[in-house]
């Protein structure tokens, strides 16, 4: 509720222009610092919900995609005011810590544990040989440095949630994000659509597990594989969601390191921050808290269920801000180069997680 109070005087010449100037709105509820916020959340909350709707509508575009591009399309079809600003940066970096906190609740120890050392290895030596292939390969296709660290940690861990996880810890550039989000949702996309077509068609010779492993060890997004990898049948569908958690779960000793590296300077923060000093990401502490009491089965079926689904709302809400602060026309000035590392990266992930599989 607010009340305005507007004091006039026409008889005292220039103090009537002062006193029709003056004023005075007063918040009975909330203190100004997050009054300000208020128009930027509600905006974001009013994207995640709708992207939400959609999303459970849709069968190949999942909340995170949708909130971005309605938030792309609102950023380039019409001006977002600057009253807004504030509480859109305050989802894109504050709402994205807790929802990253969050995450922890869809794994436990025994989950990854239950995989065995064939299952861990498929997991994990992909995700460390396509990390490393990025990084590299960026540097001789002259990507930035930003640009190799995000789009390798999407491509190899969890796609769009990585990619805000570790452009927080970096201080990356909204472009290097927006670019590296983009890139390997499309190819992220792509598998998804593909691998239940190969699996059917029978072109390669793989088991129900086999598939699952390769989905699950593969594709970009959790709700990426969820979809691929139940093409291949129920079985499949458990062991790919398995794996792919066990994916995200290296989500937390990447952070660190890459928390490290940027803090001895190893790593050049992309001063995306007015702050000359690097903190801990203290909201990987809330990540690992979340597993271990997941582990120890804290919470209730129910519970898990509706902060799932919170946290999936807080993601959301993260790329709505994400896709409100994205500009077209910043987006063609990045080129050609880190669309051809993801093609690659992709590629290599496919492949090498494949062959071991195969192997194994």
């Amino acid at each position: 509720m607010s009340e305005q109070v507007c004091l006039e005087n026409k008889g005292h010449g220039g103090q009537a222009e002062e006193d029709r100037s003056l004023v005075i709105k007063t918040r009975f509820f909330l203190p100004p610092h997050v009054d300000a916020l208020m128009p930027g959340l509600m905006l974001t909350a009013a994207i995640s919900a709708l992207a939400l709707h959609t999303g459970a509508k849709l069968t190949y575009v999942t909340p995170l995609i949708g909130a971005m591009g309605i938030g792309m399309l609102l950023r380039n079809a019409f001006i977002v005011p600057p009253a807004y600003k504030a509480g859109i940066f305050f989802s894109m970096r504050q709402i994205l810590r807790f929802a990253v906190a969050l995450l922890g609740i869809r794994i436990t120890f025994d989950k990854i544990i239950g995989l065995g050392w064939e299952g861990l290895a498929i997991a994990l030596v992909p995700l460390f040989l396509t990390m490393v292939f990025t990084v590299l390969l960026g540097r001789l296709l002259k990507v930035s440095q930003a640009s190799s660290l995000l789009i390798g940690t999407g491509t190899s861990i969890c796609g769009a949630s990585a990619i805000l996880t570790a452009g927080a810890i970096t201080r990356s550039k909204d472009e290097d994000i927006i670019v590296a989000i983009s890139s390997i949702t499309v190819f992220g996309t792509i598998s998804m659509l593909s691998y239940p077509f190969i699996f059917k068609s029978g072109f390669l010779p793989l088991t129900e597990i086999q598939y699952g492993q390769w989905a699950g060890a593969s594709i970009h997004e959790v709700a990426q594989v969820v979809t691929a990898a139940f093409g291949g049948g129920e079985r499949s569908g458990e062991i790919g969601i398995l794996i792919k958690l066990t994916r995200v779960a290296t989500l937390i000793p990447v952070a660190l390191i890459l928390s490290y590296l940027v803090n001895r300077g190893v790593i050049k923060h992309g001063d995306a921050y007015e702050e000359k000093s690097i903190t801990f990401p203290f909201f990987l502490l809330g990540f690992i808290t979340m597993v271990v009491l997941n582990s120890l089965q804290f919470f209730t079926p129910r519970a898990v269920k509706w902060i799932e689904f919170f946290d999936m709302f807080l993601l959301t809400m993260a790329m709505a801000g994400m896709g409100l602060e994205t500009d077209f026309r910043q987006l063609m000035k990045v080129g050609y180069r880190p669309l051809f590392l993801s093609i690659f990266a992709t590629g290599f992930i496919t492949f090498t997680s494949l062959i071991l599989i195969v192997c194994l």
